[in-house]
């Protein structure tokens, strides 16, 4: 062997070597877990307690009851992907976690819009009986 294809050949070798290094450092960097969203669980489990706490049961349940649905499944999924070491799970607890806190926003939000109507209407209710009063005074005859 010459000293030409000994250089090739530690050539070849180095670059071997550092693309093996250069797919390991990148599976190791795809492989690795997103911390769990302990942020976007707590933050839907907050905007869940005032939702409950502004009676949006009465008003709007259906967004409420999906809110719950959607922060136990991101729990679910947390779990899942801590022991399964799933970064795909971990990201799709996130988003479930956030999309149930917007969930209960929405349910709190329609809640509050339906109640401020239904003052609304009594309010209203209340204005037109006591014009009602008002005009039956004004056409009762007048004693002397």
């Amino acid at each position: 062997m010459n000293l030409s294809n000994i250089t090739i050949s530690l050539c070849k070798r180095k670059t071997a070597f550092l693309s093996l290094v250069v797919l390991g450092v990148s599976l190791v960097a795809c492989a690795a877990v997103p911390p769990a969203p302990v942020d976007a669980i707590q933050a839907a489990d907050s905007a869940i307690k005032q939702a409950e706490e502004a009676r949006v049961a009465n008003y709007s349940s259906a967004e409420l009851s999906t809110a719950k649905t959607k922060l136990a499944e991101a729990r679910a999924l947390v779990e899942k992907a801590e022991k399964e070491k799933d970064a795909k799970a971990m990201k799709q607890a996130r988003y479930l976690a956030e999309e149930a806190r917007t969930d209960a926003d929405l349910a709190k939000s329609k809640a509050q819009a339906a109640h401020a109507q239904a003052v609304s209407k009594e309010m209203q209710l209340n204005v037109d009986t006591l014009q009602q009063e008002l005009q039956r005074k004004q056409l009762a005859p007048k004693k002397l």
